[in-house]
């Protein structure tokens, strides 16, 4: 009987540590995979939150603003037709104001009251930019240039304008001649053709 027991008691010793083991491997297993989906989850939500001061800094920086160039009377490419309109375009005051202090020295980020025949001023009555100023006689002619381009049924359609509307944010960008383009949109509040 003695062997039975000390057989049996043999057994239940060697199942223990069998047990223990299994249960520290089991222990180890459970917290390396708690480990391992836990940098990434740790390190993809630095990411995220870096990602999203960033936006929210883009957002901050973002200032759109209006300056009424004022109304726009030209002959069409057809001789007998031409067109009025009141042309007011949107500008991101921000990245104009950060891009011409690149360009300018520092100086462009002021606010200066334009005059002369478009007004000058934007919507509001805050000032517009000194750069903008400057650049009022080419920003007309560029927009001279392009309606006067253009035929009667190419703007009589929606999708005329519009495309109007893409073409002088184009040329006035590049008018402006800054690395980034500043005009966002391009408002008609009025628009005649005879």
């Amino acid at each position: 009987m003695s062997e039975q027991k000390e057989a049996g008691g043999d057994k239940p010793t060697e199942a223990k540590p069998k047990s223990k083991n299994k249960l520290i491997f089991i222990g180890l297993g459970v917290l390396s995979l708690i480990a391992g989906a836990g940098v990434p989850m740790f390190l993809s939500g630095g990411e995220v939150a870096d990602e999203a001061v960033v936006e929210e800094e883009l957002e901050e920086v973002k200032r759109l603003e209006n300056f009424d160039l004022g109304i726009f009377v030209v002959n069409l490419s057809e001789t007998s037709s031409f067109l009025k309109t009141h042309v007011i375009i949107e500008y991101d005051a921000a990245l104009l104001d950060k891009q011409t202090m690149m360009v300018e020295g520092g100086e462009g980020g002021g606010s200066a009251h334009g005059g002369g025949a478009a007004g000058g001023e934007a919507a509001g009555g805050a000032g517009v930019p000194a750069h903008l100023s400057k650049k009022e006689t080419i920003l007309r002619h560029t927009i001279i240039r392009i309606l006067s381009s253009k035929r009667v049924d190419e703007m009589l359609t929606q999708d005329g304008k519009d495309r109007l509307g893409e073409e002088l944010i184009e040329g006035l960008n590049e008018a402006i001649a800054l690395e980034r383009p500043a005009v966002t949109q391009v408002f008609f509040t009025e628009f005649i053709i005879q």
